[in-house]
């Protein structure tokens, strides 16, 4: 599986990059958990979903994990693993991979890939580029992203493009505010707006319109430990509306 030659690739160029550690506290453990509750005669969605991350030092980490959902009563598990490697004072690389192996809804396996410029002045440039297979098609996603940063306040806009395998583009578009206090508070607000490609069982792959609204939030509640939260809005075309609840815990060690 390309997965699994792709996670010690990853591992030994972390390790190549962690000269230094200047985090007293560099692991990080996530658990979290969502209810999603869907119009039109769905049945509700669920997910569990945990994580460990490994970050010595800004911009190096490395990362993996495992969720568990259902949705349109079927029931998938995931694994995924990733990295943010330095490739010099400003340029960032990012590194993604998933697999299921029973990608009854969930993808097969996807690959991402990610550069990230400081422009200087609290500016940020990226590019991206991911590759989806589900079981009936591939899926191609393009991005950009500009994010300034404001003291505490980070402000993005994502432009995504998005094509099944031998179909036209689509394009969505995404708008980000976010605020941060420390590693573990924080408050963000999303809304997108375009046409992406879902799988929507029994119908397989379709691109439609697609709304949607969240606000999430971080809580520090003792040194190293905090809570996660987060509601979100999705209008799916004329199949569903759906409406999510997400509940989780970070600790720091």
């Amino acid at each position: 599986m390309k997965l699994k030659r792709l996670f010690p690739a990853l591992l030994a160029c972390v390790c190549a990059c962690a000269l230094a550690q200047d985090r007293p506290s560099p692991w990080e453990f996530r658990l979290e958990g969502q209810h999603d509750n869907l119009d039109n005669g769905y049945a509700d969605w669920k997910e569990v979903f945990g994580q460990v991350a490994w970050s010595p030092r800004r911009g190096l980490a490395a990362f993996g994990g495992a969720r568990r959902t259902e949705r349109f009563d079927l029931t998938d598990t995931e694994g995924f693993g990733g990295a943010y490697l330095p490739l010099g004072e400003r340029t960032t690389f990012h590194l993604e991979g998933s697999a299921s192996g029973t990608h009854r809804v969930l993808p097969e396996h996807a690959f991402l890939g990610e550069v990230s410029q400081q422009l200087g002045d609290g500016w940020v440039a990226s590019v991206a580029g991911k590759k989806t297979r589900f079981t009936e098609s591939d899926v191609t996603t393009a991005y950009t992203t500009i994010e300034k940063y404001l003291g505490d306040w980070r402000l993005a806009y994502t432009g995504y493009i998005s094509r099944l395998e031998g179909g036209s583009w689509s394009p969505t578009h995404r708008a980000t505010v976010a605020w941060y206090h420390g590693d573990l508070t924080y408050v963000t607000l999303n809304a997108s707006r375009g046409r992406e490609v879902e799988n929507v069982v029994p119908v397989g792959l379709v691109t439609s319109d697609v709304t949607a609204y969240s606000i999430g939030a971080g809580l520090e509640l003792a040194p190293r430990w905090g809570l996660t939260f987060e509601l979100a809005h999705q209008r799916q075309g004329d199949f569903y509306t759906r409406r999510s609840a997400r509940l989780g815990t970070r600790l720091a060690f």
